[in-house]
């Protein structure tokens, strides 16, 4: 195989905005990951303090959040086609960050229900418009690598943020941590209001170019490597939501870790662990691409495969050695597939339909992929596997390794529509 043409390996060298700016939106996703995920870290704190049944959480962790969080995404991502994708991240990270705030003060299943649908609303804001901004400001292999910084904001923020929050939930309370994250976030929007511009591709040349909101979506859902990159992500989406949701929860009822390590654990592992992946995937899969661009579904099929065994000994391992590698090994490799993931997404969609592509398949990303994780293992503890006691968490999960061993077959099949792509569409 002939290495790629220089035309293909990257646009023009981005400015120091542009490079600041992907900072910036790596911090947001940050904040978004963290503020959707906290959640579950302090599952035992609220329960302890407002009665719930493991199936009313596995429901508030998935199908609350993210039946809205899935819908509100494609009339998002059309809008932002059309319009400022920077005012619409903006308005939504100041929107989500003070549905943060509020959530402290929620004292009932109903006033927590009301806080995680209005969470998933604002939360949809944020990863179509600014995986569509980013595509357009970065071209090529370094559109690999601007993901990879990109995806990198989660784990980052998780290692920033987690052993801060477990801090707080142990001197104070888990109402103060929702405060804290919430006025965290209100700070970044003044900041990235300050520094984020739309690319040159921005309004007026948007509006004029992007297709109906029906058009778009017809023209994207008749293209079946989309549809397979929808099936694969979902999968891949239940496996992560079910294991990063019930995990603190794991850690407690099976290994009796309190909340302050549970946080630390987690910190160490899916923040400094996921950040060393998440980079040495993007930098490792755009060199490959060099030479084979399908390395960006090839790359998925690799870590998939390691998931399996690695959960399985995270999850049935006694002693702590072999639980701490599974984790270990789990984390890097599910990191690893985030900056193959989207560009994939991106390099599937035509340029003016790329957001509202994006918002489609995280519709189904979303609405299937986390709904179905953790409601799926809230059902099995109080359900099938209830006779496992404060053990049933550990058989529920099993679920998750069956989903990803999935998900591969299908990232298997996007290798040959990824050669296909053209030149002209990759560097768009």
């Amino acid at each position: 195989m002939t290495p790629m043409a220089p035309e293909q390996r990257g646009g023009a060298r981005p400015d120091v905005r542009a490079i600041a700016s992907l900072f910036i939106l790596a911090a947001i996703v940050g904040l978004n990951t963290v503020d959707r995920n906290m959640f579950g870290l302090l599952l035992p704190s609220i329960r302890a303090d407002i009665p719930l049944s493991d199936a009313s959480l596995g429901f508030l962790m998935g199908p609350a959040f993210v039946i809205v969080y899935s819908t509100m995404g494609i009339p998002l991502g059309w809008l932002a086609d059309r319009t400022s994708r920077r005012g619409i991240i903006a308005s939504g990270l100041a929107f989500w960050s003070l549905v943060t705030i509020a959530t402290g003060f929620a004292g009932s299943f109903a006033t927590l229900l009301v806080a995680r649908m209005a969470l998933g609303a604002g939360e949809a804001s944020n990863m179509a418009p600014t995986s569509a901004l980013i595509g357009d400001t970065f071209k090529g292999r370094s559109r690999v690598l601007a993901m990879s910084v990109f995806a990198a904001g989660g784990p980052l923020a998780m290692m920033a943020c987690y052993p801060m929050i477990g801090w707080i939930v142990a001197n104070h309370s888990w109402r103060m941590a929702f405060f804290t994250m919430g006025a965290i976030g209100l700070a970044v929007t003044l900041v990235m209001l300050a520094v984020v511009r739309e690319p040159e591709r921005s309004v007026a040349k948007a509006d004029a170019d992007a297709l109906p909101i029906r058009a778009a979506a017809i023209q994207a859902l008749r293209s079946p490597p989309f549809w397979l990159m929808v099936i694969a992500g979902t999968l891949l989406n239940i496996n992560y939501s079910a294991m990063v949701m019930w995990l603190p929860t794991f850690m407690t009822r099976v290994h009796g870790l309190g909340a302050q390590e549970t946080s630390l654990l987690l910190s160490a592992y899916k923040g400094g662990v996921g950040v060393i992946a998440t980079f040495a995937a993007g930098f490792l899969v755009a060199f490959l691409m060099r030479y084979d661009r399908r390395w960006l579904a090839w790359g998925p099929v690799l870590c998939c495969v390691a998931m399996v065994p690695a959960q399985l000994m995270l999850l049935l391992a006694q002693e702590p050695l072999w639980w701490h590698i599974g984790l270990a090994i789990e984390t890097a490799a599910m990191a690893a597939t985030t900056p193959c993931t989207f560009p994939l997404v991106l390099a599937l969609l035509h340029p003016r339909i790329r957001a509202t592509g994006m918002g489609i398949y995280l519709f189904f990303f979303g609405l299937i992929g986390q709904s179905v994780g953790p409601w799926l293992v809230g059902r099995l503890n109080d359900g099938p596997m209830a006779g496992f006691g404060e053990l049933a968490v550990r058989y529920s999960l099993l679920t998750a390794p069956v989903a990803i061993a999935a998900a591969a077959v299908f990232f298997i099949m996007l290798g040959p529509a990824i050669s296909r792509i053209s030149t002209e569409e990759e560097a768009a």
